[in-house]
């Protein structure tokens, strides 16, 4: 029905209505006329068409409901019906494995970002591999011939099936791999056709279990990312190992000519993709639903080539024992040696922070300082610095019913008094061992919920491209460092962490990370070690110890100079 023959339908409808009720020409029937029923109907049915809504007046209501947003529930109607939407609804639910399809010309970071998606998912417990097509073309043909930038020319028909051939066997491998329990298989080659790109679709399809495509371009257009990427590939890559090094970058870059020529960029009518420009400064993404958009996409987002120091390290010791019954260390102050190690751990913030800016040559910035809610993690960042963070998900792990009293937080050895555990609750134990990585304390958390609280602290410190210090306890420094070792989390529970030592951290070229140890020595406590240091102010604000550093420290001044120190503590707390 048109929405012009509108008012003639409402005046037959009421009229109808009227004779019935004064018993008029229908014989009091409440009836509509033929010619009244083809106006309503308009070769509609009414079904489709809500006559009410199209004749009735329009109710008045607040311009303020209009720029809140419409109250009216949301119905399944047409626009639920949509290509786009029912594409939406398919998508949405997590796949039973997912094929992670790397796009992009040679040494745009693909193997990178491949080795950065492969840690990360690894350690939010999602078995995950790479499987790298250049690997099984040097398999199946000698790098001497195959890495030659002849090799790639798309009219040298036996090289090309023979990429072919690879590119079909490690597919093949990463579908075997799903269907043994794996969730995400990296397939990591240029895949730079949308014929070679329909092919993976379809063999995928043809597998005949319900695993999802995605496809991950590559792209980059940045000349400094590019030398380097460049640099980096005939340094390592195997294709490369007998040649100088000005024979190896202009293969490379004949290569990449090569590629060039048939190069087609991933398009919406391919299925879904990921889009990553110059491996950080854009993120492009087009039907990632499901698990993609709740951990996949945040982490490319944060990822970057950027170098940076990242420090973790235990908070100082405490003024309770962790030993006595009905005591808990949950609210425990420094003790002397945790102040000691606080001074200690600002000499070496301050002392390695300064190295790392004089050699960037960039104007210091703040570090990034975290730490977690506990009195004795805060108090152990005091002198360091009053720009921090406070957050819960650095908290240690929740074990409900269990360790009150003698394991509430603090622990006196390098690891969770496990062999504690054991003979206080043997049937807890004997369960727990069967998977320590899954099986919760009882009313209380396992180291998997523990990933899963931790991945945004995670996602924040690969973003940073500031130094970063951490400061928690051992169960959360235990992930932290299966994670940047890249040892498989499920084995984190044995992992050894040292107090008053700092695990410092740096970034790789290649994805990955160096991890060293470096004990603090202990620096003698003076009466004026209760002033802080301060970095630069923050061009986001400052944050700040809410109290006086006696209050964070848990003692009094040992000497007769109050006046000096109350006066520094005013400063601060105007500052």
């Amino acid at each position: 029905m048109l929405l012009e023959d509108a008012p003639r339908a409402r005046g037959a409808v009421t009229s109808a209505a009227g004779m019935g009720a004064n018993g008029g020409a229908n014989g009091g029937t409440n009836e509509v006329s033929h010619e009244d029923k083809s106006l309503l109907n308009g070769g509609t049915s009414l079904d489709e068409v809500k006559l009410e809504q199209l004749t009735s007046p329009i109710i008045p209501r607040s311009p303020q409901d209009y720029y809140k947003g419409s109250a009216d529930v949301t119905t399944a109607g047409s626009l639920s019906k949509t290509k786009r939407y029912v594409e939406r609804e398919r998508l949405t639910p997590d796949a039973n494995g997912i094929v992670l399809v790397l796009v992009g010309l040679p040494a745009r970071g693909k193997s990178f970002i491949s080795r950065k998606l492969e840690g990360f998912l690894e350690w939010r417990g999602l078995p995950t591999r790479v499987f790298n097509v250049g690997k099984y073309r040097r398999e199946a043909v000698a790098p001497q011939e195959s890495g030659r930038s002849n090799f790639f020319d798309a009219e040298n028909k036996a090289a090309l099936a023979a990429r072919e051939a690879a590119a079909l066997a490690a597919l093949d491998d990463a579908l075997a791999f799903l269907s043994r329990g794996g969730k995400v298989a990296i397939l990591d080659a240029t895949n730079s056709t949308m014929a070679r790109r329909k092919l993976i679709a379809d063999q995928v399809l043809a597998y005949g279990k319900p695993f999802a495509v995605v496809f991950v371009e590559a792209i980059c257009d940045d000349g400094e990312i590019l030398e380097a990427n460049m640099l980096g590939k005939v340094q390592n890559s195997p294709d490369f190992w007998h040649l100088t090094l000005d024979d190896a970058l202009s293969d490379l870059k004949a290569r990449i000519g090569k590629y060039e020529d048939v190069y087609e960029t991933v398009e919406d009518s391919e299925g879904p993709y990921i889009k990553v420009f110059d491996l950080s400064s854009k993120i492009m993404a087009s039907h990632c639903y499901g698990r993609l958009a709740n951990c996949i996409l945040p982490f490319m987002m944060a990822i970057h080539i950027g170098a940076r120091p990242i420090w973790l390290v235990r908070a100082g010791t405490g003024d309770a024992d962790p030993q006595t019954p009905g005591e808990s260390d949950r609210l425990s102050k420094l003790s002397n040696a945790g102040r000691s190690f606080a001074l200690s751990l600002s000499e070496f913030v301050h002392s390695r922070s300064e190295r790392y800016w004089s050699t960037t040559g960039k104007k210091k910035e703040p570090t990034c300082v975290l730490t977690s809610t506990l009195p004795r993690a805060v108090a152990s960042v005091s002198y360091t610095t009053i720009h921090y963070e406070q957050t819960s998900a650095l908290n240690p792990i929740d074990k409900g019913t269990m360790g009150a009293g003698w394991w509430d937080v603090e622990c006196h050895g390098n690891a969770p008094p496990w062999e504690e555990v054991k003979k206080r609750h043997p049937e807890f134990y004997s369960s727990w061992q069967s998977d320590p990585f899954k099986k919760r304390f009882p009313g209380g958390e396992s180291y998997m919920d523990l990933v899963k609280r931790l991945e945004s602290v995670l996602i924040e410190v690969e973003m940073s491209t500031r130094p970063v210090l951490i400061v928690s306890h051992i169960t959360v420094l235990q992930l932290l460092v299966a994670y940047f070792r890249g040892t498989p989390v499920e084995e984190a529970w044995k992992t050894s962490i040292p107090r008053d030592t700092v695990m410092e951290v740096s970034p790789t070229s290649g994805g990955g990370f160096v991890c060293e140890e470096h004990p603090l020595v202990p620096v003698p406590l003076r009466s004026h070690d209760y002033g802080m240091d301060m970095e630069p102010e923050s061009p986001k604000g400052k944050r700040r110890v809410s109290c006086s550093p006696e209050e964070v420290i848990g003692h009094e001044p040992v000497d007769d100079n109050r006046e000096r120190e109350a006066g520094e503590t005013k400063r601060l707390r105007e500052q």
